[in-house]
Order: C-alpha cells, then sequence, then structure tokens
C-alpha cells in the first residue's frame, strides 16, 4: 500500500457513496467522486462476475484497493471453485496494478490460506469486516494477511493485531 495512504483514509471499506476519508466500494452503475478513494471488485454473492468491468475500473487512479472478492461458503454464488477462480483473476489484476486485495471471506479460511500459499503474492491481502477469535486472527498474520474490524468485532482480537496490519472500516 501506498506509505500515506492510511494517513489519507480512516475507513478502509464503505458502500457509503457520500462518505469522507473512506475507500468506497464501486458497485456496477455508481460514478466516482474526483474526490473520494475506491475499491473495485467482483463481491462473491453477485452472480455472472463481470471481471472486464473490474479491469476498466481498477486502472482509475482513484481506485487504491482491488476487492472486496471472496470466498462465501454460506451466500456465495457458484462452487467454491468458482468462486476462487474469481479470487485468483482479482490477484492477478492487484498483483498486476499494484494494489492490495480486499477480501470477503465466509467460512472459507483454509481455502483463502492456501490459496495465498499458492499464489504467494507481493500486495497485502486484507480480510474485510473480521469477527473471528484471537487465534483464528494470528493463523491469518502468520499466513500474510492483514485484518480489517468494522463495527462489530472480538475485543481479544483486535489486541493481537500489530497495528501496521490492522484497519479500520464502517462496513
Amino acid at each position: 500500500m501506498q506509505p500515506d495512504f492510511r494517513a489519507k483514509v480512516t475507513d478502509i471499506h464503505t458502500h457509503n457513496q457520500d462518505a469522507d476519508n473512506a475507500v468506497i466500494n464501486l458497485e456496477p452503475g455508481l460514478v466516482m467522486r474526483d474526490d473520494a478513494f475506491y475499491s473495485v471488485g467482483w463481491h462473491p454473492w453477485w452472480p455472472d462476475c463481470d471481471m472486464a468491468w473490474v479491469e476498466r475500473m481498477a486502472a482509475d487512479p482513484r481506485v487504491v484497493i482491488i476487492g472486496e472478492c471472496g470466498i462465501d461458503k454460506l451466500r456465495g454464488v457458484g462452487t467454491l471453485a468458482e468462486q476462487a477462480d474469481i479470487v485468483r483473476r482479482h490477484v492477478v489484476l492487484s498483483e498486476r496494478l499494484a494494489k492490495p486485495l480486499l477480501l470477503h471471506i465466509v467460512g472459507a479460511w483454509s481455502e483463502i490460506i492456501a490459496l495465498r500459499r499458492e499464489l504467494r503474492p507481493e500486495q497485502p491481502w486484507i480480510i474485510h469486516g473480521f469477527r473471528g477469535k484471537p487465534e483464528l486472527a494470528r493463523q491469518l498474520l502468520r499466513g500474510g494477511f492483514s485484518i480489517s474490524l468494522g463495527k462489530k468485532f472480538n475485543h481479544e482480537t483486535a489486541a493481537v493485531i500489530p497495528a501496521d496490519r490492522l484497519y479500520r472500516e464502517s462496513d
């Protein structure tokens, strides 16, 4: 991530299109503001992944994060293999554009850890909206992930995340 990036935002992930000091999740049909930062990706709940749209939008300098994308065992569209393939495509984009990857993960911790181990990315991978226990957070941190905490989180978990790998979000 750019060294000054964190100083410019207090919220790494929001769906509030009017937010300031935040990274706003860009969804199809929404128009980017000139004075804002964005993330762009294909959420695992959305059908028919449009990577051409993601790639087009990701090239914009206002887009500072790729994602959110991910694997969701409860509500994800398609099989786990299909969801993982979409994540792989986002990883390629993240690496090519040198932008961090924001991940939506539900019940697929071993899968995402294995994927990171397999792909060995240089860009940061940030788990968004993490609510898990400290031991899972430690496992993710050992695996090279960073963690973002939203409104609901385990306070014991927050205590084990180093400041340079901890992000805050309003989503």
